[in-house]
């Protein structure tokens, strides 16, 4: 038992490394992406109630519609884009591009940052719980069938020490 305390203590420190590598990359990431994207206004060609994709289940598998967006560099840009449902023609919506002009994510924010680095820093320290957790429970049921068997044996030993011989 003292070994699995010491051993997850000493888990800690993977998982503060996890943590901190995780948030490294994404304050780099914070950094670098408003650089290398930027947000344009996008007009709808056409409604998008009229080209989503229903299944044979009735559900919506994907509201599409032609939109046009202007690249950082003034170039016009047209291509079919999941937009909003119930989004009108002539009506507009604001999106990320790359430097190419193709659409791309919204830049990372902090609040990601920081929650990725949670996640990460947690997922290492519970994976290194697991591990020691498992190895504690199978352990204890090494011990434990050991114990068993002496204490079987014991009791073979007294039946025969106990044991009355038999009259005829």
């Amino acid at each position: 038992m003292l070994v699995t305390l010491l051993a997850l203590l000493i888990s800690v420190w993977p998982a503060a490394i996890a943590a901190h590598l995780v948030y490294q990359r994404g304050v780099a990431a914070e950094r670098l992406e408003p650089v290398q994207r930027k947000q344009v206004t996008a007009v709808l060609m056409e409604d998008a109630a009229s080209t989503s994709t229903v299944s044979s289940q009735g559900a919506v598998l994907g509201i599409k519609a032609k939109v046009r967006w202007y690249t950082p560099d003034g170039r016009p840009h047209t291509e079919t884009l999941a937009v909003p449902a119930q989004a009108k023609s002539g009506s507009t919506l604001e999106m990320w591009v790359d430097t190419s002009g193709r659409p791309v994510a919204a830049p990372r924010t902090h609040a990601q940052t920081v929650a990725d680095t949670v996640v990460a820093g947690l997922g290492v320290l519970f994976a290194a719980c697991g591990v020691l957790f498992t190895n504690l429970a199978l352990f204890r049921w090494l011990l434990d069938r050991r114990r068993y068997a002496e204490w079987d044996q014991a009791w073979a030993g007294a039946h025969q020490r106990w044991r009355r011989p038999r009259q005829p």
